[in-house]
Protein backbone atom coordinates (compact mmCIF):
# COMPACT_ATOMS: atom_id res chain seq x y z
CA UNK A 1 0.00 0.00 0.00
CA UNK A 2 2.86 2.68 0.61
CA UNK A 3 4.27 1.98 -2.62
CA UNK A 4 1.03 2.60 -4.19
CA UNK A 5 0.90 6.17 -2.41
CA UNK A 6 3.91 6.80 -2.99
CA UNK A 7 3.76 6.27 -7.16
CA UNK A 8 0.28 8.22 -6.48
CA UNK A 9 2.67 10.92 -5.36
CA UNK A 10 5.01 10.63 -7.95
CA UNK A 11 2.33 10.58 -10.55
CA UNK A 12 0.41 13.22 -9.74
CA UNK A 13 3.87 15.64 -9.41
CA UNK A 14 4.05 14.91 -12.66
CA UNK A 15 1.16 15.61 -13.90
CA UNK A 16 1.18 18.97 -12.47
CA UNK A 17 4.76 19.41 -13.84
CA UNK A 18 3.51 18.51 -17.48
CA UNK A 19 0.37 20.90 -17.75
CA UNK A 20 2.61 23.56 -16.12
CA UNK A 21 5.23 23.06 -18.79
CA UNK A 22 2.48 22.87 -21.58
CA UNK A 23 0.63 26.22 -20.85
CA UNK A 24 3.80 28.16 -20.74
CA UNK A 25 4.86 26.66 -23.84
CA UNK A 26 1.41 27.37 -25.56
CA UNK A 27 0.74 31.02 -24.49
CA UNK A 28 5.25 31.28 -25.48
CA UNK A 29 4.26 29.75 -28.69
CA UNK A 30 1.20 32.48 -28.99
CA UNK A 31 2.82 35.27 -28.20
CA UNK A 32 5.16 34.74 -30.44
CA UNK A 33 2.69 33.84 -33.33
CA UNK A 34 1.06 37.02 -32.67
CA UNK A 35 4.17 39.35 -33.15
CA UNK A 36 4.85 37.83 -36.28
CA UNK A 37 0.80 38.23 -37.30
CA UNK A 38 -0.11 34.71 -37.07
CA UNK A 39 -3.28 34.83 -35.44
CA UNK A 40 -5.19 31.73 -36.67
CA UNK A 41 -3.92 27.94 -35.80
CA UNK A 42 -1.13 28.54 -33.48
CA UNK A 43 -4.29 29.51 -30.58
CA UNK A 44 -5.88 25.48 -31.23
CA UNK A 45 -2.57 24.85 -28.86
CA UNK A 46 -4.73 25.35 -26.07
CA UNK A 47 -6.25 22.16 -26.37
CA UNK A 48 -3.34 20.26 -25.38
CA UNK A 49 -3.34 21.67 -22.14
CA UNK A 50 -6.77 21.93 -21.72
CA UNK A 51 -8.25 18.24 -22.42
CA UNK A 52 -5.22 17.50 -20.10
CA UNK A 53 -6.31 19.25 -17.22
CA UNK A 54 -10.11 18.83 -17.39
CA UNK A 55 -9.05 14.98 -18.25
CA UNK A 56 -7.01 14.59 -14.82
CA UNK A 57 -8.44 17.23 -12.80
CA UNK A 58 -12.37 17.47 -13.79
CA UNK A 59 -13.36 18.64 -10.95
CA UNK A 60 -11.51 21.78 -11.46
CA UNK A 61 -11.30 21.32 -15.79
CA UNK A 62 -13.76 24.04 -16.29
CA UNK A 63 -12.35 26.80 -14.29
CA UNK A 64 -9.01 25.85 -15.78
CA UNK A 65 -10.17 26.07 -19.27
CA UNK A 66 -11.91 30.02 -17.85
CA UNK A 67 -8.54 30.97 -16.96
CA UNK A 68 -6.73 29.94 -20.03
CA UNK A 69 -9.32 31.15 -22.18
CA UNK A 70 -9.15 34.93 -20.40
CA UNK A 71 -5.36 34.53 -20.55
CA UNK A 72 -5.61 33.86 -24.06
CA UNK A 73 -8.66 36.34 -25.06
CA UNK A 74 -5.97 38.96 -22.72
CA UNK A 75 -2.80 37.79 -24.48
CA UNK A 76 -4.38 38.43 -27.94
CA UNK A 77 -5.18 41.90 -26.92
CA UNK A 78 -2.53 43.01 -25.26
CA UNK A 79 -0.19 42.05 -28.57
CA UNK A 80 -2.71 42.41 -31.37
CA UNK A 81 -4.69 45.42 -30.54
CA UNK A 82 -8.76 46.44 -30.47
CA UNK A 83 -8.96 44.77 -33.76
CA UNK A 84 -12.97 44.49 -34.19
CA UNK A 85 -12.57 41.28 -36.43
CA UNK A 86 -9.80 39.56 -34.54
CA UNK A 87 -11.70 40.56 -31.04
CA UNK A 88 -14.81 38.27 -32.36
CA UNK A 89 -12.51 35.40 -33.36
CA UNK A 90 -10.73 35.74 -30.41
CA UNK A 91 -13.56 35.76 -27.79
CA UNK A 92 -15.67 32.79 -29.86
CA UNK A 93 -11.87 31.00 -29.64
CA UNK A 94 -12.23 31.61 -25.98
CA UNK A 95 -16.10 30.43 -25.42
CA UNK A 96 -14.91 27.35 -27.19
CA UNK A 97 -12.13 26.30 -25.00
CA UNK A 98 -14.17 26.84 -21.96
CA UNK A 99 -17.24 24.38 -23.79
CA UNK A 100 -14.60 21.94 -24.78
CA UNK A 101 -13.34 21.88 -21.35
CA UNK A 102 -16.54 21.48 -19.62
CA UNK A 103 -17.59 18.85 -21.87
CA UNK A 104 -13.76 16.75 -21.25
CA UNK A 105 -14.45 17.31 -17.33
CA UNK A 106 -18.22 15.70 -17.54
CA UNK A 107 -16.55 12.73 -19.46
CA UNK A 108 -14.16 12.13 -17.22
CA UNK A 109 -16.10 12.20 -13.95
CA UNK A 110 -18.41 9.67 -15.42
CA UNK A 111 -15.54 7.81 -16.29
CA UNK A 112 -14.05 8.24 -12.98
CA UNK A 113 -17.11 7.14 -11.10
CA UNK A 114 -17.39 4.32 -13.03
CA UNK A 115 -13.51 3.09 -12.24
CA UNK A 116 -14.51 4.13 -8.50
CA UNK A 117 -17.34 1.57 -8.77
CA UNK A 118 -15.10 -1.26 -10.14
CA UNK A 119 -12.59 -0.36 -7.75
CA UNK A 120 -14.56 -0.47 -4.67
CA UNK A 121 -16.64 -3.99 -5.91
CA UNK A 122 -12.80 -5.08 -6.83
CA UNK A 123 -11.16 -4.25 -3.46
CA UNK A 124 -14.10 -5.15 -1.19
CA UNK A 125 -15.41 -8.36 -3.04
CA UNK A 126 -15.32 -11.43 -0.59
CA UNK A 127 -13.95 -13.16 -3.50
CA UNK A 128 -10.49 -13.41 -4.55
CA UNK A 129 -9.90 -10.97 -8.01
CA UNK A 130 -7.36 -10.87 -9.95
CA UNK A 131 -6.94 -9.34 -13.31
CA UNK A 132 -4.51 -11.68 -15.10
CA UNK A 133 -2.83 -10.52 -19.00
CA UNK A 134 -1.39 -13.16 -21.46
CA UNK A 135 2.06 -12.83 -22.48
CA UNK A 136 5.20 -14.58 -24.24
CA UNK A 137 6.40 -15.37 -20.71
CA UNK A 138 3.08 -16.51 -20.29
CA UNK A 139 -0.26 -15.58 -17.85
CA UNK A 140 0.72 -13.03 -15.17
CA UNK A 141 -1.11 -10.97 -12.17
CA UNK A 142 -1.48 -7.46 -13.36
CA UNK A 143 -3.90 -6.95 -10.02
CA UNK A 144 -5.43 -8.53 -7.45
CA UNK A 145 -7.47 -7.50 -4.10
CA UNK A 146 -6.70 -7.96 -0.67
CA UNK A 147 -8.91 -10.95 -0.37
CA UNK A 148 -6.88 -12.78 -3.35
CA UNK A 149 -3.43 -12.07 -2.13
CA UNK A 150 -4.69 -13.18 1.50
CA UNK A 151 -5.89 -16.40 -0.02
CA UNK A 152 -2.78 -16.97 -1.73
CA UNK A 153 -0.82 -16.01 1.46
CA UNK A 154 1.20 -12.88 0.49
CA UNK A 155 0.35 -9.60 -0.54
CA UNK A 156 -0.72 -7.70 -3.49
CA UNK A 157 2.85 -6.03 -3.81
CA UNK A 158 4.67 -10.12 -4.00
CA UNK A 159 1.81 -11.21 -6.15
CA UNK A 160 1.47 -8.57 -8.73
CA UNK A 161 3.48 -9.58 -11.82
CA UNK A 162 3.91 -13.21 -10.69
CA UNK A 163 2.64 -15.81 -12.77
CA UNK A 164 -0.76 -16.85 -11.79
CA UNK A 165 0.08 -20.45 -12.93
CA UNK A 166 2.52 -20.70 -10.16
CA UNK A 167 -0.30 -21.49 -7.95
CA UNK A 168 -2.39 -24.10 -9.86
CA UNK A 169 -2.19 -27.41 -8.67
CA UNK A 170 -3.46 -28.34 -12.28
CA UNK A 171 -0.90 -27.14 -14.68
CA UNK A 172 -2.92 -27.61 -17.62
CA UNK A 173 -5.48 -25.29 -15.82
CA UNK A 174 -5.22 -22.34 -17.45
CA UNK A 175 -4.71 -23.72 -20.91
CA UNK A 176 -8.77 -25.25 -19.84
CA UNK A 177 -9.91 -22.38 -18.73
CA UNK A 178 -8.76 -19.59 -21.50
CA UNK A 179 -10.13 -21.92 -23.80
CA UNK A 180 -13.65 -22.44 -22.24
CA UNK A 181 -13.44 -18.73 -21.88
CA UNK A 182 -12.63 -18.12 -25.54
CA UNK A 183 -16.19 -20.91 -26.14
CA UNK A 184 -18.10 -19.37 -23.85
CA UNK A 185 -17.55 -16.12 -22.46
CA UNK A 186 -17.31 -16.94 -19.41
CA UNK A 187 -16.14 -20.41 -16.89
CA UNK A 188 -18.51 -20.62 -13.39
CA UNK A 189 -18.01 -22.94 -10.49
CA UNK A 190 -15.03 -24.45 -11.74
CA UNK A 191 -13.40 -26.66 -8.52
CA UNK A 192 -9.34 -26.93 -8.38
CA UNK A 193 -6.65 -26.78 -6.08
CA UNK A 194 -4.73 -24.47 -5.67
CA UNK A 195 -1.09 -23.78 -3.61
CA UNK A 196 -0.50 -21.02 -1.31
CA UNK A 197 2.86 -19.29 -1.03
CA UNK A 198 3.71 -21.51 1.97
CA UNK A 199 3.27 -24.58 0.56
CA UNK A 200 -0.25 -25.41 1.93
CA UNK A 201 -2.93 -27.36 -0.55
CA UNK A 202 -6.68 -25.63 -0.34
CA UNK A 203 -9.54 -26.14 -2.37
CA UNK A 204 -10.99 -23.42 -4.37
CA UNK A 205 -14.02 -23.08 -6.78
CA UNK A 206 -12.54 -20.75 -9.61
CA UNK A 207 -14.70 -18.49 -12.50
CA UNK A 208 -13.16 -16.53 -15.06
CA UNK A 209 -14.20 -14.57 -18.17
CA UNK A 210 -12.59 -12.47 -21.20
CA UNK A 211 -12.22 -9.17 -20.66
CA UNK A 212 -10.93 -6.39 -23.47
CA UNK A 213 -7.05 -6.30 -24.63
CA UNK A 214 -6.71 -10.35 -23.85
CA UNK A 215 -6.80 -10.15 -20.23
CA UNK A 216 -8.83 -12.39 -17.99
CA UNK A 217 -10.53 -11.70 -14.20
CA UNK A 218 -10.62 -14.70 -12.47
CA UNK A 219 -12.40 -15.22 -9.04
CA UNK A 220 -10.96 -17.79 -6.32
CA UNK A 221 -13.35 -18.79 -3.25
CA UNK A 222 -12.24 -21.01 -0.62
CA UNK A 223 -14.03 -23.66 -0.37
CA UNK A 224 -11.68 -26.04 1.88
CA UNK A 225 -13.50 -25.57 4.42
CA UNK A 226 -16.98 -26.15 3.29
CA UNK A 227 -15.64 -29.39 1.57
CA UNK A 228 -14.10 -30.77 4.96
CA UNK A 229 -17.66 -29.86 6.61
CA UNK A 230 -18.96 -32.11 3.70
CA UNK A 231 -16.63 -35.07 3.77
CA UNK A 232 -17.71 -34.95 7.48
CA UNK A 233 -21.32 -34.73 7.30
CA UNK A 234 -20.48 -37.86 4.51
CA UNK A 235 -18.74 -39.90 7.09
CA UNK A 236 -21.06 -38.90 10.05
CA UNK A 237 -24.50 -39.49 7.60
CA UNK A 238 -22.50 -43.15 6.30
CA UNK A 239 -22.01 -44.39 10.17
CA UNK A 240 -25.62 -43.15 11.00
CA UNK A 241 -26.79 -45.31 7.88
CA UNK A 242 -25.38 -47.91 9.64
CA UNK A 243 -26.26 -47.48 12.93
CA UNK A 244 -29.25 -47.95 10.94
CA UNK A 245 -29.21 -51.18 9.17
CA UNK A 246 -27.98 -52.39 12.73
CA UNK A 247 -30.48 -51.23 14.66
CA UNK A 248 -33.37 -52.49 11.92
CA UNK A 249 -32.07 -55.88 11.59
CA UNK A 250 -31.40 -56.13 15.42
CA UNK A 251 -35.23 -54.68 15.92
CA UNK A 252 -36.67 -56.87 13.23
CA UNK A 253 -35.12 -60.00 14.76
CA UNK A 254 -36.51 -59.46 17.91
CA UNK A 255 -40.20 -58.37 17.05
CA UNK A 256 -40.24 -61.78 15.13
CA UNK A 257 -38.67 -63.60 18.08
CA UNK A 258 -41.76 -61.66 20.15
CA UNK A 259 -44.15 -62.55 17.21
CA UNK A 260 -43.04 -66.39 17.59
CA UNK A 261 -43.14 -66.48 21.10
CA UNK A 262 -47.15 -64.76 21.27
CA UNK A 263 -48.25 -67.60 18.80
CA UNK A 264 -46.46 -70.29 21.21
CA UNK A 265 -48.28 -68.78 23.68
CA UNK A 266 -51.39 -68.98 22.48
CA UNK A 267 -51.48 -72.83 21.57
CA UNK A 268 -50.66 -73.32 25.57
CA UNK A 269 -53.83 -71.11 27.07
CA UNK A 270 -57.45 -71.72 26.28
CA UNK A 271 -58.54 -68.61 28.46
CA UNK A 272 -60.67 -66.25 26.22
CA UNK A 273 -59.01 -63.17 28.65
CA UNK A 274 -55.57 -64.27 28.59
CA UNK A 275 -55.83 -64.88 24.59
CA UNK A 276 -57.88 -61.71 24.03
CA UNK A 277 -54.51 -60.03 25.41
CA UNK A 278 -52.07 -61.47 23.19
CA UNK A 279 -54.30 -61.11 20.32
CA UNK A 280 -53.47 -56.94 21.60
CA UNK A 281 -50.14 -57.51 21.71
CA UNK A 282 -49.71 -59.26 18.66
CA UNK A 283 -51.01 -56.55 16.61
CA UNK A 284 -49.21 -54.34 18.74
CA UNK A 285 -46.30 -55.91 17.53
CA UNK A 286 -47.30 -56.27 14.26
CA UNK A 287 -47.76 -52.73 13.75
CA UNK A 288 -44.08 -52.26 14.95
CA UNK A 289 -42.94 -54.96 12.88
CA UNK A 290 -44.45 -52.90 9.51
CA UNK A 291 -42.95 -49.27 10.88
CA UNK A 292 -39.27 -51.66 11.01
CA UNK A 293 -39.70 -52.33 7.61
CA UNK A 294 -41.31 -49.07 6.60
CA UNK A 295 -38.18 -47.39 8.29
CA UNK A 296 -35.80 -49.93 6.41
CA UNK A 297 -36.69 -48.58 2.61
CA UNK A 298 -36.53 -44.81 3.94
CA UNK A 299 -33.07 -44.76 5.92
CA UNK A 300 -31.10 -43.70 2.79
CA UNK A 301 -33.68 -40.71 2.84
CA UNK A 302 -31.35 -37.55 1.77
CA UNK A 303 -28.40 -39.56 1.46
CA UNK A 304 -27.93 -38.46 -2.18
CA UNK A 305 -27.81 -35.05 -3.21
CA UNK A 306 -31.20 -34.09 -5.13
CA UNK A 307 -30.99 -34.18 -8.70
CA UNK A 308 -33.34 -33.59 -12.21
CA UNK A 309 -35.47 -36.92 -12.61
CA UNK A 310 -37.62 -37.56 -15.49
CA UNK A 311 -40.90 -38.57 -13.65
CA UNK A 312 -42.18 -41.02 -16.08
CA UNK A 313 -39.17 -43.17 -16.05
CA UNK A 314 -39.64 -42.90 -12.24
CA UNK A 315 -43.14 -44.00 -12.12
CA UNK A 316 -42.10 -46.80 -14.55
CA UNK A 317 -39.93 -47.89 -12.03
CA UNK A 318 -42.01 -47.72 -9.26
CA UNK A 319 -44.62 -49.93 -10.93
CA UNK A 320 -42.26 -53.02 -11.29
CA UNK A 321 -42.03 -52.89 -7.85
CA UNK A 322 -45.81 -53.09 -7.44
CA UNK A 323 -48.59 -56.33 -7.37
CA UNK A 324 -50.51 -54.60 -9.11
CA UNK A 325 -54.26 -56.56 -9.46
CA UNK A 326 -55.06 -57.08 -13.40
CA UNK A 327 -58.44 -55.26 -12.44
CA UNK A 328 -56.48 -51.98 -12.13
CA UNK A 329 -55.11 -49.87 -14.84
CA UNK A 330 -52.38 -47.11 -13.87
CA UNK A 331 -52.07 -44.41 -16.55
CA UNK A 332 -49.77 -41.83 -16.32
CA UNK A 333 -49.46 -38.73 -18.86
CA UNK A 334 -46.27 -37.18 -17.84
CA UNK A 335 -43.70 -37.64 -20.66
CA UNK A 336 -40.86 -35.22 -20.89
CA UNK A 337 -41.17 -33.60 -17.49
CA UNK A 338 -38.52 -33.99 -15.18
CA UNK A 339 -38.38 -32.85 -11.71
CA UNK A 340 -35.60 -32.03 -9.14
CA UNK A 341 -35.92 -34.46 -6.28
CA UNK A 342 -34.84 -36.89 -4.20
CA UNK A 343 -33.21 -40.36 -5.55
CA UNK A 344 -36.19 -42.10 -3.64
CA UNK A 345 -38.43 -40.41 -5.49
CA UNK A 346 -39.84 -43.07 -6.90
CA UNK A 347 -40.88 -44.49 -3.15
CA UNK A 348 -43.24 -41.25 -3.44
CA UNK A 349 -45.17 -42.93 -6.74
CA UNK A 350 -45.04 -46.20 -5.36
CA UNK A 351 -46.29 -45.22 -2.30
CA UNK A 352 -49.16 -43.50 -3.53
CA UNK A 353 -50.09 -46.34 -6.28
CA UNK A 354 -49.81 -49.08 -3.26
CA UNK A 355 -52.18 -46.67 -1.07
CA UNK A 356 -54.63 -46.53 -4.02
CA UNK A 357 -54.81 -50.09 -4.49
CA UNK A 358 -54.83 -51.76 -0.60
CA UNK A 359 -57.17 -48.64 0.85
CA UNK A 360 -59.45 -47.46 -2.21
CA UNK A 361 -61.58 -50.11 -1.92
CA UNK A 362 -63.41 -50.00 -5.69
CA UNK A 363 -60.55 -49.01 -6.93
CA UNK A 364 -60.07 -49.59 -11.04
CA UNK A 365 -57.91 -46.92 -12.27
CA UNK A 366 -55.41 -44.84 -11.11
CA UNK A 367 -54.43 -41.93 -13.59
CA UNK A 368 -51.05 -39.43 -12.89
CA UNK A 369 -50.83 -36.02 -15.09
CA UNK A 370 -49.75 -32.83 -14.43
CA UNK A 371 -50.57 -29.11 -14.99
CA UNK A 372 -48.30 -26.31 -15.24
CA UNK A 373 -49.78 -23.20 -12.88
CA UNK A 374 -48.43 -19.51 -12.27
CA UNK A 375 -46.98 -20.61 -9.33
CA UNK A 376 -45.16 -23.48 -10.17
CA UNK A 377 -46.10 -27.21 -11.37
CA UNK A 378 -48.76 -29.81 -10.48
CA UNK A 379 -48.70 -33.32 -10.40
CA UNK A 380 -52.03 -35.28 -9.90
CA UNK A 381 -52.39 -38.71 -8.67
CA UNK A 382 -56.27 -39.67 -8.49
CA UNK A 383 -58.07 -42.56 -8.75
CA UNK A 384 -61.46 -44.03 -8.41
CA UNK A 385 -62.05 -45.57 -4.96
CA UNK A 386 -64.05 -44.69 -1.52
CA UNK A 387 -61.61 -41.30 -1.22
CA UNK A 388 -60.45 -39.66 1.79
CA UNK A 389 -62.68 -38.60 4.77
CA UNK A 390 -62.70 -34.59 4.83
CA UNK A 391 -61.47 -35.03 8.70
CA UNK A 392 -58.37 -37.18 7.69
CA UNK A 393 -57.43 -34.89 4.84
CA UNK A 394 -54.64 -32.88 6.37
CA UNK A 395 -53.98 -35.74 9.29
CA UNK A 396 -52.90 -38.51 6.73
CA UNK A 397 -49.29 -37.26 6.24
CA UNK A 398 -48.95 -36.90 10.19
CA UNK A 399 -46.18 -39.38 11.96
CA UNK A 400 -48.12 -42.75 12.54
CA UNK A 401 -51.63 -41.36 11.57
CA UNK A 402 -51.70 -42.43 7.87
CA UNK A 403 -53.89 -44.57 6.04
CA UNK A 404 -53.54 -47.89 8.08
CA UNK A 405 -51.67 -46.33 10.89
CA UNK A 406 -48.03 -46.49 8.84
CA UNK A 407 -45.37 -44.00 8.41
CA UNK A 408 -45.69 -44.64 4.32
CA UNK A 409 -47.39 -40.72 3.64
CA UNK A 410 -45.74 -39.29 6.43
CA UNK A 411 -42.26 -40.27 4.82
CA UNK A 412 -43.66 -39.28 1.28
CA UNK A 413 -44.31 -35.69 2.27
CA UNK A 414 -40.50 -35.95 3.89
CA UNK A 415 -38.97 -36.87 0.53
CA UNK A 416 -41.08 -34.17 -1.45
CA UNK A 417 -39.94 -31.60 0.96
CA UNK A 418 -35.85 -32.37 0.72
CA UNK A 419 -36.40 -29.75 -2.97
CA UNK A 420 -39.36 -27.82 -1.16
CA UNK A 421 -42.25 -29.76 -3.13
CA UNK A 422 -45.28 -30.07 -1.08
CA UNK A 423 -48.19 -32.54 -1.23
CA UNK A 424 -51.79 -32.63 -0.22
CA UNK A 425 -54.99 -34.52 -1.00
CA UNK A 426 -57.64 -32.18 -2.63
CA UNK A 427 -60.17 -35.76 -3.57
CA UNK A 428 -64.26 -35.93 -2.98
CA UNK A 429 -64.87 -38.92 -0.59
CA UNK A 430 -67.03 -41.15 -1.88
CA UNK A 431 -65.58 -40.23 -5.70
CA UNK A 432 -62.17 -40.91 -5.31
CA UNK A 433 -58.76 -39.59 -3.70
CA UNK A 434 -56.88 -37.19 -5.01
CA UNK A 435 -53.03 -36.18 -4.32
CA UNK A 436 -52.11 -33.28 -5.69
CA UNK A 437 -48.01 -32.41 -5.52
CA UNK A 438 -46.90 -28.97 -6.43
CA UNK A 439 -43.48 -28.36 -7.61
CA UNK A 440 -42.43 -24.66 -7.19
CA UNK A 441 -40.93 -22.46 -9.99
CA UNK A 442 -37.58 -23.76 -11.18
CA UNK A 443 -38.08 -27.22 -9.48
CA UNK A 444 -38.84 -28.69 -13.13
CA UNK A 445 -38.77 -28.59 -16.47
CA UNK A 446 -40.02 -29.94 -19.65
CA UNK A 447 -37.03 -32.03 -22.15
Amino acid sequence: MNSRRHWRTGGETHRLLLLAVSVIVVFAVNVAGLLSGIFTVLPHLFYLPIVLGAYWYPRRGVPFSFGLAAGYLATTIFFAGLDMGLLIQTLARAVVFVAIGAVISLLSLRLREQEERYRGVFDNSEAGTFIVASGVDGPRIEEVNYVGASLLGSTIDDLTGKPITLFFGDPALWERLEADSDRRGAVYGFETTLRRTDGETIRALVSAGRLQGGRIVLTLIDITALKTAEETLRRTNAKLNMLGRLTHRDLAAAVSQLLAQITQGMRHFDDPAFRRYLEELEESARVVQRRVEITRDYQDLGLQPPDWQPVQEVIRRAMSCLLIPPEVSVRCWVERLEVFADPMLDRVFSNLIENAIRHGKTVSSVVITYQILDDGLAIYVEDDGVGVPPEKKERIFDYGVGIGGGLGLFLVREILAITGITIRETGTPGEGARFVIHVPPGGYRIT
